[in-house]
């Protein structure tokens, strides 16, 4: 990823809680042809895994991309983006328009296939983290067992410990301190759901 020094994050707790608030990723890994596998997930970050973290997923057993475990792979986080006017800037005719966006990716060696036991702790872990504030939440261990069996025989889960993290976080921080300003009033004004959150991290 092209990565200017003035869009990259890099404090570990930042982007970790990055991932965690945008954990739906893209999976990518090379097939020996050069081709890609892509697979688009609910992710499961462990911060305290290794130097950087390690993530942790399932798909379809009847998913190949299981089966490129070893390979490089790279999972992508994308979140808030937009389109940034240039009529938004004190300069507008000197200036073009721009995109801001946030995205991170992880890098690392897929390790597949978990042994049962993982993969049942790895599904409760999973719904505990989106049921979280539910006042009943649901749990894996709700299922019928013979359910639960079925599935854990129709799924596949890795781990993916993560060798490096790269985060961009454009957010007009190339800009002037006044067209800065500027370009947050324009996304309060503007108040799409992306605009806000990207307001949230250009206001810290």
């Amino acid at each position: 990823m092209y990565l200017p020094k003035t869009f990259q994050a890099t404090d570990p707790a930042e982007i970790h809680g990055f991932i965690e608030a945008h954990s739906f990723g893209a999976l990518i890994v090379p097939q020996g042809d050069g081709s890609l596998e892509i697979a688009h997930l609910p992710f499961l970050l462990d911060r305290n895994a290794g130097p950087h973290g390690s993530l942790r997923a399932h798909v379809a057993r009847a998913n190949p991309i299981w089966k490129l475990a070893g390979r490089p792979a790279t999972v992508v986080f994308s979140g808030p983006h937009g389109y940034v006017s240039a009529r938004w800037y004190e300069h507008p005719r000197e200036q073009v328009p721009t995109w801001n966006y946030m995205v991170v990716h992880a890098h690392g060696r897929l390790e597949a296939p978990m042994d049962r036991a993982s993969l049942a702790s790895l599904l409760d872990d999973l719904s505990a983290f989106h049921e979280r504030g539910a006042s009943e939440p649901w749990r894996f261990e709700h299922l019928e067992s013979d359910v639960r069996e079925d599935l854990l025989d129709a799924i596949v889960g890795f781990t993916l410990p993560i060798e490096r993290l790269e985060a961009k976080f454009k957010l007009s921080q190339n800009r002037s301190p006044e067209d800065r300003a500027r370009v947050i009033q324009a996304l309060r004004e503007r108040g799409g759901p992306d605009d806000l959150a990207m307001l949230e991290w250009m206001e810290r």
